[in-house]
């Protein structure tokens, strides 16, 4: 049965393509510059980077020098702290990506990177603070409780998840051995272009989506509530657009981040399929951050 009706989503999405092949090639451009322009050059020096220090073993070495502020706030492993900070800094989906190699590389257990690849894969501070804050919301003064909103619920839930699952959690304290030569660097930049092209096709593909629902769904009622969680940065645009409260509108805005939309969480999936983390353990934590981001926003938000 499950497979008849892949067979047949497939099948629709076929025919629909060839019917309007112009719509679909002026949707697949648009993807693709959005990629290129904005999310290859903001992650592939962070990919690059990421690859190459847990290949060498440096992030062992870096970890140590923040383990001693970060055990304080997150009973985690000396190892996590590389995840958890990178998590947080080079922006999603950097966070999960990390992970699932540092499990590979048997540098994670299953059970604390299963924690921490829900928790650590955050949008970016830059694009909160140019994109969002700047750009959409044009009220600089929101910066520090968009920050607040976004990241503080993620690193309680973090030390609550630690806290609830102690008892059954295994972590790893390997000491990898320091290298870097030419041959990791190498390894490092194509696996980082490998990453960065997946990213690259999924956002292609749904922003294909997002035209075809547009399309075929001209009613701004039923239109809406399909395409705003298909993607963060068009579902932002859509709804600084709409004439919702500037209030309703902060809070939808930060919940869809919090959140990271549908076309994120595909790419969080093909980050870690290989390592079989759970997806249903990631849609409920997100979920979970998007409903409090939502209602921390509405009440923070500043009134008049």
């Amino acid at each position: 049965m499950k497979k008849t009706i892949s067979l047949l989503i497939l099948f629709s999405c076929l025919i629909l393509l060839f019917l309007h092949p112009m719509l679909t090639v002026s949707a697949a451009a648009n993807g693709l510059m959005l990629w290129y322009q904005n999310i290859l050059p903001a992650l592939l020096p962070f990919a690059i980077l990421s690859n190459i220090l847990i290949s060498s073993g440096a992030f062992y070495h870096i970890s140590g020098i923040l383990y001693p502020v970060i055990r304080i706030l997150i009973p985690c492993s000396r190892n996590a702290c590389f995840p958890l900070l990178a998590g947080f800094l080079f922006g999603f989906p950097m966070g999960s990506r990390i992970c699932a190699q540092m499990l590979e590389e048997n540098q994670l257990s299953k059970e604390e990177a299963t924690i921490l690849f829900a928790i650590c894969n955050n949008i970016s501070p830059m694009f909160i603070a140019s994109y969002i804050v700047h750009d959409t919301l044009r009220q600089d003064s929101l910066l520090l409780p968009t920050f607040g909103i976004l990241y503080l619920p993620p690193l309680i839930l973090c030390r609550i998840l630690y806290a609830f699952q102690r008892k059954s959690l295994r972590q790893k304290e390997t000491a990898p051995r320091l290298k870097l030569n030419f041959s990791i660097i190498d390894a490092g930049i194509m696996n980082g272009f490998e990453i960065l092209c997946k990213l690259g096709g999924y956002i292609m593909l749904f922003s294909i989506l997002l035209e075809q629902i547009t399309f075929y769904v001209p009613q701004k009622l039923l239109q809406l509530p399909l395409c705003i969680p298909l993607e963060v940065t068009n579902g932002i645009r859509q709804i600084s657009e709409e004439t919702f409260s500037p209030q309703l509108g902060y809070a939808l805005i930060l919940s869809l981040t919090a959140f990271g939309g549908l076309c994120g969480f595909a790419q969080t999936y093909s980050m870690v399929a290989s390592q079989k983390l759970s997806m249903k353990y990631y849609l409920l934590v997100r979920i979970s951050l998007a409903f409090c981001a939502f209602l921390l926003g509405y009440m923070i938000y500043p009134a008049g």
